[in-house]
């Protein structure tokens, strides 16, 4: 989790113990804060690509899902079914691009289940999706 999502988060507890705001869960709590932030600029997508990269390297796996259990959208990446020459360079690019598709990126962090926690802003409402691996569901015949 970046450093200023803990400094928001924190000033988002603080609110709901004054009353300012609805306790809620967490993940509310976190709705409310992506409400008001602003989308990433370009230069701090370019610096998150690779960091994508090297987790579709790292996992080493066939298959990745982009799940928003919100909107019920369900997005697979089949990483090497064509013959590209590096497949998570490719897929960390048409990640992004699939993402900028669906609305303004409002943050993307790695959390410390290696799934990635990615905000998108769509219709000025925040979303959650995960970014995670997916071979062990998957069962090819």
């Amino acid at each position: 989790m970046s450093k200023s999502k803990i400094i928001e988060l924190q000033e988002a507890r603080k609110a709901a113990k004054t009353g300012k705001m609805s306790a809620g869960t967490l993940y509310d709590m976190n709705k409310q804060i992506m409400q008001t932030r602003k989308p990433l600029a370009e230069l701090e997508l370019g610096a998150i690509q690779p960091k994508v990269e090297d987790w579709f390297n790292m996992i080493i796996d066939t298959y990745a899902m982009l799940l928003c259990h919100d909107l019920r959208d369900y997005t697979i990446f089949h990483l090497y079914e064509n013959q590209n020459p590096n497949p998570p360079a490719v897929a960390a690019k048409e990640l992004l691009i699939c993402l900028k598709n669906r609305g303004e990126i409002l943050s993307m962090d790695l959390n410390k289940d290696k799934a990635w926690e990615i905000w998108l802003k769509i219709n000025d409402k925040p979303y959650c999706y995960y970014l995670f691996r997916y071979d062990d569901a998957v069962i090819e015949c």
